[in-house]
């Protein structure tokens, strides 16, 4: 379970940094190219590779997760600006959909009532949480980022079992993050803002370390004898939801709406229904 919490709390991180970037004057898009180069020289500097990997079978669907990882991100963006924040947030949390399926059908995981209803009532969870502008907009973009979010994280745990060795999960994470620095980096040279501020690169060397953990804690619980991946997947996404909601109220004094509430509650439910399935 500790490394199960050790994903949340990371992947919450994240959201509050993200939060925090404005105020405290972050480029985002510079951080977040220097958070991949932090993220890939953390994996790097945990396994010390003594001898080259790139013949290792997981070596080039690793580098295209890796140009994927940027261009999701993108879109999250781009999803963002067109339909709001709050829309953002529940097509890529309920992308959790997607891992499920592929662990209940190409995985033979197992597939109970508690299972079901605490997916169904997470993803209630996650729409009546999510807070923002839900302004109308192009639909699109939140299709792309629900198949793209959902395809990332059934891609991990693919990877996982099909792929890697014993010991290669910080190397393969950050081949990952190597190629999505790359992909950030060839971004950043063809636009105009190329300086990147002391401020931007502080916050994306601690964007890194975290992102990194959130990849890494997330992996090593797909790894524990008997965890699921439509058990670890579930409750990571809505547990993310329930302690980015609390620790914003607690740090940025926000005050929730009673739905908001009510979201909290069912993302608790759904937790302990999930961990009664297994």
């Amino acid at each position: 379970m500790i490394w199960l919490l050790g994903s949340v709390l990371c992947s919450s991180g994240i959201l509050l940094l993200f939060r925090s970037f404005t105020d405290a004057q972050v480029h985002t898009r510079h951080a977040i190219m220097i958070n991949y180069l932090t993220a890939a020289s953390t994996g790097y500097l945990i396994y010390r590779p003594t001898e080259l990997w790139f013949a290792e079978p997981w070596f080039l669907p690793s580098a295209l997760m890796g140009v994927f990882f940027y261009m999701i991100f993108r879109v999250m963006a781009k999803t963002a600006q067109e339909n709001g924040v709050a829309v953002s947030v529940v097509f890529s949390k309920m992308s959790v959909v997607i891992p499920v399926m592929v662990g209940l059908t190409i995985l033979n995981e197992s597939l109970n009532w508690l299972k079901v209803v605490g997916i169904l009532v997470g993803i209630a969870a996650v729409v009546l949480t999510a807070q923002g502008d839900t302004r109308k907009g192009l639909w699109i973009w939140p299709l792309i980022l629900f198949l793209g979010s959902g395809g990332i994280e059934a891609s991990l745990k693919l990877f996982q079992v099909k792929l890697l060795g014993e010991g290669q999960t910080p190397l393969f994470i950050s081949t990952v993050f190597s190629f999505a620095f790359l992909t950030a980096a060839s971004h950043h040279i063809t636009t105009t803002e190329r300086k990147v501020s002391g401020r931007s690169a502080l916050g994306g060397l601690i964007l890194g370390m975290i992102n990194f953990g959130s990849i890494y804690f997330l992996l090593k619980a797909l790894d524990l004898p008997g965890w699921e991946s439509s058990f670890v997947f579930p409750i990571n996404n809505f547990a993310i939801v329930l302690c980015s909601a609390v620790l914003a109220m607690l740090l940025f004094r926000e005050t929730p709406k009673l739905r908001v509430w009510t979201g909290l509650g069912l993302a608790s439910f759904s937790i302990w229904l999930l961990y009664l399935s297994t």
